[in-house]
């Protein structure tokens, strides 16, 4: 019997991404014989008619649209894909490429060895098309690991797998809120529970479609505030640990 992945893909105004990356998604769904896909698409309510678009195109059991009307933001919209995923396997994708979805199936494959899989610009064979970007993530992440002993070399990836069963062990709202800082806590709250953490490598291209929502400044201030939070603050809850 084949596993079940569930790939969790937040959406807003973003019509043209994800109908590729739907088409792609459902191509690699059907060639692979050892998993099967349910991609969650969690939209809030785009006004560009990203949600109609999908769901004229796509249909279950490869599809689970969920429309959020009354509520905004990325990481809430992404705990509420991956509360409603039915895989034993969860991988969190953005919609714009960014997150190569040719090595999707090498992050749910280290799941055989690891309990949480990150995909990183930072080891050999990873990088991005925008430089600046590049070398200043970058930096941030080694301050990270350095300073406030964060467990990966990409600790804002946004891109990575872990069993669901691990990943509500650690409890979902405490992770999902905010926006890229959800994945701080999550690498964090990984490590603090004693999870075996891997990587792999990604390459970010320029995005085709639609404007980047991310603005550098924001989210390095935004961030180092949950890494102070985390690495001084947070209670670790031993209870959470593997075994």
């Amino acid at each position: 019997m084949n596993k079940k992945v569930s790939i969790v893909i937040p959406t807003y105004n973003e019509r043209e991404n994800i109908l590729l990356l739907l088409e792609t998604l459902q191509e690699q769904d059907r060639k692979n014989k050892d998993y099967t896909y349910e991609v969650v698409v969690v939209d809030d309510d785009s006004p560009d008619d990203t949600a109609e678009e999908v769901a004229k195109k796509f249909k279950p059991p490869f599809l689970k649209l969920i429309v959020r009307k009354n509520e905004r933001g990325l990481g809430t919209a992404i705990g509420k894909g991956m509360a409603d995923a039915s895989g034993e396997v969860v991988v969190g994708m953005d919609a714009d490429f960014n997150h190569d979805p040719e090595i999707l199936l090498d992050l749910v494959k280290k799941l055989d060895r690891c309990d949480l899989v990150v995909a990183s610009r930072f080891i050999k064979g990873g990088g991005m098309d925008n430089k600046f970007r590049y070398f200043a993530t970058k930096s941030f992440n080694l301050a990270l690991r350095t300073i406030f002993a964060f467990p990966t070399t990409d600790n804002a990836s946004g891109y990575y797998a872990i069993r669901k069963k691990d990943l509500e062990k650690l409890n979902l709202k405490k992770i999902y809120y905010g926006y890229g800082d959800y994945h701080l806590r999550l690498v964090y709250k990984a490590k603090v529970a004693g999870y075996k953490i891997c990587e792999t490598p990604v390459y970010y291209k320029e995005r085709s479609y639609g404007e980047s929502k991310s603005k550098l400044l924001r989210m390095a201030v935004s961030y180092l505030k949950e890494a102070i939070k985390l690495r001084f603050y947070e209670k670790q809850n031993h209870s959470t640990r593997k075994g």
